[in-house]
């Protein structure tokens, strides 16, 4: 069994134009620039780059574009990650507080001119809103201009050692959104064994 993972801390991505990536990125989801290097790194890599964070952190992502010489071909960007067939990026996702936070979220991506590509939902088998999906969170998805898909969720279930789910968290929940715990099932576990 290999060590523990704390959980996801970056992601890294090719982006077509660094400077439009930053403005998304700054203007839109409130990200700082901590560190900005251009056309030359330490290990002689010949790219553009942008260290952003949210967090306390050095950077939760980091931009990256080749010098202008190295590009390739001009192709149109993937219209939206999460939903191409194309290997790569799917989606990543940034937790917030609570559903006041998530509902503020989808006023200020809408109020910014920025598509929703799906939701808002609530992805769960068993809520009376729910969509059928799984994770017991409540979810909006919208793409970045290299249509880089982003999440934006809530209230993600949470699911002891043992694969049940916290009886006492669902609870509060199905309560907050207004509908009678007694009369929502608890979600379990979907696992695939074979």
């Amino acid at each position: 069994m290999p060590p523990e993972l704390k959980g996801l801390q970056h992601v890294g991505l090719k982006v077509r134009d660094i400077e439009t990536a930053v403005r998304f990125y700054t203007d839109i989801l409130g990200f700082r620039t901590n560190e900005r290097i251009r056309y030359a790194t330490p290990r002689g890599q010949r790219t553009a780059q942008n260290f952003m964070t949210c967090t306390g952190l050095h950077h939760v992502i980091n931009l990256a574009m080749n010098v202008p010489e190295a590009q390739p071909d001009p192709q149109p960007p993937v219209v939206d990650s999460r939903s191409s067939v194309e290997y790569g990026l799917a989606h990543f996702a940034f937790e917030v507080e609570d559903k006041a936070t998530f509902d503020a979220w989808e006023k200020h991506l809408r109020e910014n001119g920025v598509e929703l590509t799906h939701g808002p939902v609530v992805h769960s088998p068993t809520h009376p809103d729910g969509d059928g999906l799984w994770g017991e969170n409540r979810a909006l998805y919208f793409c970045d201009p290299d249509g880089n898909n982003i999440e934006i969720f809530c209230d993600m279930a949470i699911v002891g050692e043992d694969g049940v789910f916290d009886c006492e968290q669902h609870t509060a929940r199905i309560r907050s959104d207004g509908y009678d715990p007694e009369k929502v099932a608890l979600p379990e576990l979907q696992r695939d064994e074979g």
